[in-house]
C-alpha cells in the first residue's frame, strides 16, 4: 500500500470505547480512519464526507442494524466496499447481510490489530480495482467518442451543418457514459 493517499475507512459501532480503540490502533501510514456511533451518523458521513474505500459496520446496533446500514450504504456509495464486524455471529443475519448488502467480508470480534489491518487490505484492494476499472472504461469510451467525432466532423451528410454529426455522436456518448455509471452501481 505504497500510495501517497491513504485509503479512507469508516468504522460504525454503537460502542464508543471500541470505536476509539479501533481509530487509535488502525490509524497509521496505511489507513485514514473515521468513526460513526450509529447507522444514521454513518450515512450522513457517506453523503457529506465520502467517498470511503471501506465501511466496516457492527451487526447489532440499536435503531439501524449493520445489514440495514450496509444496504443503505450500497445505494449511497456503491463503490465503497462493505464489511460486517460482529461479536455475536448470527448465521441467519450473516447470510442476510451477504445476500442483501453485498458484503465483501464478515469478520468476528474481537480481532487483533494485526488481523484487522491485514483484513482491511482485501477490501481496500477491491475498492481500488472497482474505481480503476470504471476510470479506465470512461477514458476508453471518451477516447472512442472523440475519435468518432473527429472522423464524422468534416462529413456533411444530407445537408446537415458540418459539425452536427460530431455533436450528435458526442451527446450520445455522454448519455452512454451516464448509463454505464448507473449499471456499474
Amino acid at each position: 500500500m505504497g500510495d501517497t493517499v491513504k485509503p479512507r475507512v469508516l468504522f460504525v459501532d454503537d460502542e464508543p470505547d471500541l470505536l476509539a480503540a479501533l481509530a487509535r490502533i488502525l490509524r497509521s501510514e496505511y489507513f485514514q480512519v473515521s468513526t460513526a456511533a450509529s447507522g444514521a451518523a454513518a450515512l450522513e458521513m457517506l453523503q457529506r464526507s465520502g467517498p470511503y474505500a471501506v465501511i466496516v459496520s457492527d451487526l447489532r446496533m440499536p435503531e439501524m442494524d449493520g445489514v440495514s446500514l450496509l444496504q443503505a450504504a450500497r445505494k449511497l456509495a456503491p463503490d465503497t466496499v462493505r464489511v460486517l464486524f460482529t461479536g455475536q455471529p448470527d448465521l441467519e443475519r450473516a447470510i442476510a447481510a451477504v445476500n442483501e448488502g453485498e458484503i465483501f467480508r464478515f469478520v468476528t470480534k474481537p480481532s487483533s490489530r494485526v488481523a484487522l489491518a491485514l483484513m482491511l487490505r482485501g477490501p481496500v484492494e477491491q475498492y481500488r480495482l472497482i474505481t480503476a476499472e470504471r476510470v479506465l472504461l470512461e477514458h476508453t469510451l471518451r477516447g472512442s467518442i472523440k475519435a468518432l467525432t473527429d472522423i464524422l466532423g468534416p462529413a456533411n451528410p444530407g445537408g446537415l451543418r458540418p459539425r452536427q454529426p460530431a455533436a450528435t455522436v458526442r451527446k450520445c456518448g455522454d448519455v452512454f457514459v451516464g448509463h454505464l455509471r448507473e449499471l456499474a452501481h
